[in-house]
């Protein structure tokens, strides 16, 4: 019987295996092809999208001739056969037979998103003085929607209690009113109106809760609009205008609010007060306390500062502030109806001196007026209380302006509006 060399019978069955081999990853790659060619139109928008700068996506047809392979993964099932795309662009992604693209790399991520005119933070901040966005910028981190306005009034210093040369308040009326029936009644029934009104009376809170309180409309400011100056015509009689200044914008500015009032009239008490002094003003009865006329201030005049804070309600996005600000008009037509059913309101008319905003010594002002009865409060007051698990409602007697660092705002810091009261938890 003829020996059978082991040597040939290793060559076949090694043939016989490559053959198998060869032939399994035949059936793989016609699999493969079938799914390229169903899906060429996901992978040609996919590489639209995964592209970079300078950096050309290959073609379906020619992968094999260009910078990126086509990996193949053969997990003997045709629901897990991947594809990959691997090379110069640092871009890649993988691919399921049903035509199902998900992003292996960070980048990737990044220009998909770019792709669609979306930007990060850093990116626009980084961008937005020196580049252009040819497609249009949308920034949803920069933009504003709802602000909340807080207005400050500070108290006038009416002489209505009697004071000396340094302010210092006697607790009895002016000589020169202690004769009036108004005045009278007013000292025996309405001291909280006195404080508002005269500043001498309670120095450690110089501002006017009252009016804070019940306003209910929005402090409309002055815009700006720059004085031109005219030059000599020439001979063609042609002259030009050059641009003057805006200054004169800011003086003497006139609005309106609209204040609220209780069925006890404590803000009409207020106003109608403020004019029964104006009026014995303006008739030489009743004169300022000594310091105002020897130092040449208007004594009748206050001031209101004007924050809009973000949707967080502390950080501050604009302020400015009103100057010699005083009442000119008293609505007692408003009592003319009997029907109050949506309450008592009506607005005044006010004119100020002159108005300024977005400088940081209003700031400085303000935190002058506010420091000493910020800091004798005992408790800090935020817009969310964590103890309770609800906003924080509870009134605040004293507000504060702090610089704090942030690495969202392009300064680097942002201004905050800080509140304290006495009230316990």
């Amino acid at each position: 019987m003829a020996k059978v060399s082991s040597k040939n019978v290793t060559k076949k069955s090694t043939k016989k295996k490559s053959s198998s081999v060869k032939s399994k990853e035949s059936k793989v790659l016609l699999k493969l092809e079938n799914t390229s060619a169903n899906n060429a139109r996901n992978i040609t928008r996919s590489n639209t999208l995964l592209r970079t700068n300078n950096v050309t996506q290959p073609d379906v047809a020619s992968e094999s001739n260009s910078d990126y392979s086509v990996i193949t993964t053969n997990n003997h099932d045709d629901n897990k056969t991947s594809s990959s795309l691997s090379g110069n662009s640092n871009y890649a992604y993988s691919m399921s037979s049903k035509g199902n693209i998900s992003v292996n790399n960070a980048n990737a991520e990044k220009d998909i998103y770019h792709s669609v005119n979306l930007f990060s933070r850093n990116e626009i901040n980084t961008a937005l003085y020196n580049k252009t966005f040819r497609f249009g910028l949308m920034n949803p981190y920069g933009s504003l929607s709802t602000t909340r306005e807080y207005l400050f009034f500070t108290k006038p210093d009416l002489h209505i209690l009697s004071t000396n040369e340094n302010l210092a308040v006697t607790d009895v009326l002016n000589p020169q009113l202690c004769s009036l029936p108004y005045w009278v009644d007013l000292y025996n029934s309405r001291k909280n109106t006195i404080s508002a009104l005269q500043l001498s009376y309670d120095r450690s809170d110089p501002f006017n809760h009252l009016l804070q309180n019940q306003v209910i409309s929005n402090l409309d400011i002055p815009g700006l609009s720059a004085e031109m100056v005219d030059t000599p015509v020439n001979m063609y009689g042609v002259g030009y205008q050059y641009r003057g200044s805006s200054e004169a914008a800011d003086d003497n500015p006139e609005f309106s609010l609209e204040f609220r009032d209780t069925k006890f009239l404590d803000t009409y008490t207020y106003f109608k007060t403020y004019e029964e002094y104006e009026t014995l003003k303006h008739h030489g009865i009743v004169s300022p306390s000594k310091y105002y006329i020897k130092n040449k201030i208007l004594h009748d005049a206050f001031a209101i500062y004007k924050f809009l804070v973000d949707e967080d309600m502390e950080t501050i996005v604009y302020y400015g502030k009103m100057y010699g600000v005083t009442p000119k008009s008293l609505p007692r037509d408003v009592f003319s109806s009997t029907n109050f059913d949506n309450g008592i309101s009506y607005s005044i008319d006010f004119k100020a001196a002159f108005y300024e905003d977005m400088k940081p010594d209003i700031l400085a002002d303000f935190n002058k007026l506010s420091i000493n009865l910020y800091k004798a409060q005992k408790y800090q007051i935020t817009p969310y209380n964590s103890v309770l698990d609800h906003a924080d409602t509870r009134p605040a007697k004293a507000a504060y302006v702090v610089k704090e660092s942030s690495n969202i705002s392009p300064t680097g810091y942002v201004y905050k509006l800080k509140w304290k009261g006495s009230d316990v938890i």
